[in-house]
């Protein structure tokens, strides 16, 4: 059971920062979906650490942290799977090496962009901003279009492929 206190944080953290942070590790990537991936994870990280080690002081910047190093982990391990020259350049190449995360900035306006691209079917822009700078699951979105949830689901991820 996680403590109400703990809950809390993390819907707060959630509710505020998740458009942000998935938007700056985007922007870093370049794959939204792995962004996505990796912040969930930290989410998920932070519903199992911070019951004994308490919330922290800037749960946004814990968040960041884990998900970047998550990031990091996905990159170090490709890196490895792909051909030793390439492996070891891009091994050295860090795209959040650069980043502060208790200055957390705000990339969500160049996500939106990114989502409106001309590239990206139009209909489903929308459905893309409202799930990856809001933070809206695919069901929640599919509803509000009056689309089966699978049709939207998979629709968003034939985008972010796109994007990719």
């Amino acid at each position: 059971m996680i403590p109400e206190g703990v809950r809390a944080a993390a819907e707060s953290a959630a509710r505020t920062s998740y458009g942000r942070l998935v938007a700056l590790l985007a922007a870093r990537s370049g794959d939204l979906a792995l962004a996505e991936d990796s912040l969930s994870g930290a989410f998920e990280e932070a519903l199992r650490r911070w019951p004994d080690a308490g919330v922290p002081d800037n749960p946004e910047g814990w968040l960041m942290t884990v998900a970047r190093n998550r990031l990091r982990d996905v990159w170090k391990s490709a890196a490895a799977t792909a051909s030793a020259p390439l492996a070891e350049e891009s091994a050295r190449v860090d795209p959040l090496a650069d980043h502060d995360p208790l200055a957390i900035g705000d990339k969500r306006l160049e996500l939106l962009f990114v989502c409106a691209h001309p590239a990206i079917d139009p209909a489903v822009r929308a459905p893309l901003m409202l799930q990856t700078v809001l933070g809206f699951e695919a069901a929640e979105v599919a509803r509000a279009f009056a689309v089966p949830a699978t049709a939207m689901a998979q629709r968003l991820v034939r985008a972010k492929r796109r994007i990719r």
